[in-house]
């Protein structure tokens, strides 16, 4: 396997066909994600992706690093880490590669991650939002271990993700009695004539995303937060790989509109499996109609409708999503320290940092709900 450092953003963006033949249908690895990403991140990373081919320069796995250098220490970590939240990251292969590409991406790092080295001198890797159950990162992990790394896990808020039925009837039989309250009421109102549910698949993008946004921002704003969408990078970057992941089938838009005016909606991303639900919103002032529900069902119906198996609420652990039959799976930040003495320093300096925050942060208060 030959492996090459691709530093320029040009030769990233316009890498599109290579990447995805690859990533094949998961969201979070497309390149409409991540060189997405990175496009609107220029300023603040410089890419480091590294990409293992074969010797007819077939491309047949990416390492999809950057290098962050915000911060007292200079990280390498994946494209698209952060307040984007990308959940389930890790290296990008096919299947009957994986365990050859960890390998050589290990082995890259542990000679080349040096003063004079093709990098510069990098005091961490931090790998963030990897699930521990995904058996090809944690092997990747251990392998950095085991060439002398040192290692600091953080759990970070878990993903809610529940099997689908074949049919919205037969789900709704599985739940609680107290649910089945809520969605018999929340039922009625979708079935309302004065009530609509819109898609990006049959309606215009550009005009159900100005509604995603207001709403979204509609509900930070409420809870005395400023919300994403304040960021112009975080907005730039999310309506444009949004509209390239909906023209590819990856994506959808819901919008639910009451008396023709926008009630709630969410960002739904698919693998041809499961349906993500990256993003909620909805009018604050309407919380009598419990909107929460309405979107969350309308979510569930319009998955099983496309035949989808799955449906994951993604990263948070906020109460409402344990109550739709998921299992919580936990996601980790991992960062692996060199053993040199400028970053093991920095790093005591970080884990003394982190222990503060840890010891001053007040009891955990959910941050969005649905109901």
């Amino acid at each position: 396997m030959n492996l090459t450092l691709i530093t320029q953003s040009d030769v990233i963006l316009a890498s599109n066909v290579q990447w995805n033949a690859i990533a094949q249908n998961r969201p979070f690895f497309r390149w409409e994600w991540l060189a997405g990403w990175l496009a609107h991140q220029v300023d603040s990373v410089t890419p480091a992706v590294l990409v293992g081919s074969d010797d007819q320069g077939r491309w047949i796995g990416i390492a999809p690093f950057c290098v962050d250098c915000k911060s007292l220490s200079r990280k390498l970590r994946f494209l698209g880490s952060g307040t984007v939240c990308s959940d389930y990251l890790g290296l990008i292969t096919y299947p009957d590669h994986e365990t050859v590409f960890a390998e050589a991406i290990a082995d890259w790092l542990t000679h080349n991650i040096r003063p004079g080295g093709p990098l510069g001198t990098i005091d961490a890797i931090e790998l963030e939002g990897v699930s521990r159950s995904d058996q090809s990162s944690q092997y990747f992990q251990e392998l950095l271990i085991a060439s002398g790394f040192e290692s600091h896990a953080v759990e970070l808020e878990g993903c809610w993700a529940t099997d689908l039925p074949s049919s919205w009837e037969e789900m709704d039989r599985r739940l609680s009695k107290s649910l089945r309250r809520k969605t018999k009421k929340a039922s009625h109102r979708l079935a309302d004539p004065t009530t609509q549910v819109l898609s990006s698949d049959d309606d215009d993008v550009a005009e159900l995303w100005n509604s995603f946004v207001e709403l979204h921002q509609k509900r930070r704003n409420t809870l005395g937060q400023s919300g994403c969408f304040a960021s112009p990078n975080f907005a730039a970057f999310l309506q444009e790989a949004t509209t390239k992941l909906i023209s590819a089938e990856r994506a959808e838009l819901l919008i639910i509109r009451t008396d023709g005016k926008p009630l709630a909606g969410c960002l739904l991303l698919n693998d041809g499996i499961t349906n993500f639900m990256y993003q909620s919103g909805f009018d604050p002032d309407n919380a009598a109609l419990e909107p929460g529900y309405q979107i969350v069902i309308a979510a569930l119906r319009t998955s099983i409708r496309k035949g989808l198996t799955r449906f994951d609420f993604l990263r948070g652990d906020e109460p409402y999503k344990s109550r739709w039959l998921t299992e919580r799976i936990p996601l980790v930040r991992t960062r692996f320290i060199p053993r040199n003495f400028s970053s093991q320093l920095k790093h005591e300096i970080w884990k003394t940092a982190y222990s503060f925050r840890q010891w001053c942060k007040p009891s955990a208060v959910p941050t969005m709900d649905v109901d």
